[in-house]
């Protein structure tokens, strides 16, 4: 490998780095917030928080927009020529583009989750008591997303700074939580301390990506007034609608399986679903922040048509993948128990063959982080979107009849069927691709 593919390699693994560290620290601190969550609550209003919060999420990633996707797939060369006027304005309006998107995405989602808690709250697993609170708590789908601010900290290599808001909001509920379980506060104050936390997220983003642009040459002399806000790239559109698809379907797929093991099974089950598959999705952590790592890195490559210096690239982070999985696997085995006793505060002696179903489906996850961006990168991300709907359409009728069946046992299978269908649907079009030598 090259100098240069070392250095190109050195930074994703060090941006990485900067990323893990946030997720981290977010993680130790959400680690706690649980434990505490669940003794201040108990395991059963634990379960209506999860899955109030669930509900808001899945508006929210359904309705979403990946603006930084096209931020970065059509800006990142306009705003390496900032100095140059008909760049520094197509890159504007595509900036103005990306956070129009982000606007109306969380407008959508607002409504669509107020008009749909209204009919269908009480048949999602809460109490009817509760149905005040989900509604007031679905307005914070309007402050849930920042993909225009991510794309711009990508765009500029802030990977430190965008690894703050993780932090912001965790710390926020924790500190609520200490609260809440001081002074005995119920439900509809723990969905405000949730609440708090993603205004802090959404703040500590935005700032972030504010103080990281204004001083740049593509920035200079930017109008939010009188001026073009929708971009005519060529392309745009197709690239905009396509990946987001891809990540809402994915996205309300996690969010939808956490709602349909409750309407399968019960408040107490779903708790023990959700939290396990969140504890073995944070062994998974870390690889899977390569992606906003790896993607810029991608788009520069792509530009320069370096299709060689790509795979390389490639090979040494399915190295990397490789032993990840073997040592998560390990860690699962030996550690996980303790883990889940210690955030439930109960004693399931058969959790081992849960957490074990679930890290494998983690693994196979993450085993996309590499697939996606590369895919995406080189024009297929509508094939990619088709299957994934495809697979979604099979597998959640699944999750629902296992769960119902073996309760959180039968939904682990579910999961691991479900991410074994998705890889299968990326892996075949990079396996072509590569026997092309990884050019479009």
């Amino acid at each position: 490998m090259s100098s240069h593919d070392t250095g190109l390699t050195a930074r994703i693994f060090r941006n990485t780095g900067y990323l893990l560290g946030g997720k981290g620290m977010a993680g130790v601190l959400g680690f706690a917030n649980t434990a505490l969550a669940v003794r201040a609550l108990g395991l059963r209003d634990y379960g209506v928080l999860l899955l109030i919060h669930a509900c808001a999420g899945s508006f929210s990633v359904a309705t979403r927009f990946q603006s930084w996707q096209p931020l970065l797939h059509f800006g990142s060369t306009l705003f390496a020529h900032g100095e140059d006027e008909g760049e520094r304005d197509r890159f504007q309006t595509l900036l103005r583009h990306c956070f129009l998107l982000d606007i109306a995405g969380a407008a959508a989602g607002c409504g669509l989750a107020l008009a749909g808690v209204a009919w269908f709250g009480p048949v999602l697993g809460w109490p009817v008591a509760d149905q005040g609170a989900a509604m007031l708590y679905m307005t914070s789908i309007l402050v849930m997303n920042t993909c225009c601010a991510l794309g711009v900290l990508r765009l500029t290599n802030r990977f430190r700074q965008s690894a703050m808001a993780d932090v912001a909001m965790m710390l926020t509920r924790l500190l609520g939580t200490v609260a809440g379980l001081c002074l005995h506060w119920s439900l509809p104050a723990f969905l405000a301390v949730w609440y708090a936390g993603t205004i802090m997220a959404f703040s500590t983003n935005s700032l972030a990506a504010w103080r990281a642009i204004r001083d740049t040459p593509s920035f200079t002399g930017f109008r939010i007034l009188g001026a073009r806000w929708l971009s005519r790239i060529d392309g745009i559109w197709r690239l905009t609608l396509s990946t987001s698809g891809d990540q809402a379907v994915s996205s309300l797929t996690a969010r939808m399986a956490v709602l349909l093991v409750g309407a399968a099974t019960d408040p107490a089950a779903t708790a023990i679903y959700s939290v396990t598959w969140h504890v073995c999705d944070a062994l998974a952590q870390p690889a899977q922040l390569l992606t906003p790592a790896l993607y810029p890195e991608l788009i520069r490559l792509r530009d320069r048509k370096d299709w060689a210096g790509m795979w390389r690239v490639m090979r040494r982070i399915f190295l990397a993948l490789g032993i990840f999985s073997i040592v998560a696997l390990l860690v699962a085995a030996s550690v996980g128990p303790w883990v889940f006793h210690s955030l439930l505060a109960i004693h399931r002696p058969d959790n081992l063959p849960l957490l074990m179903l679930l890290t494998t489906a983690a693994i196979l996850d993450l085993w996309d982080v590499p697939l996606e961006p590369v895919l995406f990168s080189l024009g297929w991300a509508q094939q990619l979107f088709a299957s994934r709907i495809a697979a979604t359409v099979l597998s959640l009728p699944i999750l629902y009849g296992l769960a119902h069946l073996w309760g959180v046992d039968g939904a682990g299978v579910a999961t691991l069927f479900a991410e074994a269908l998705i890889l299968s649907t990326r892996c075949l079009p990079f396996l072509r691709m590569k026997r092309q030598g990884l050019s479009p």
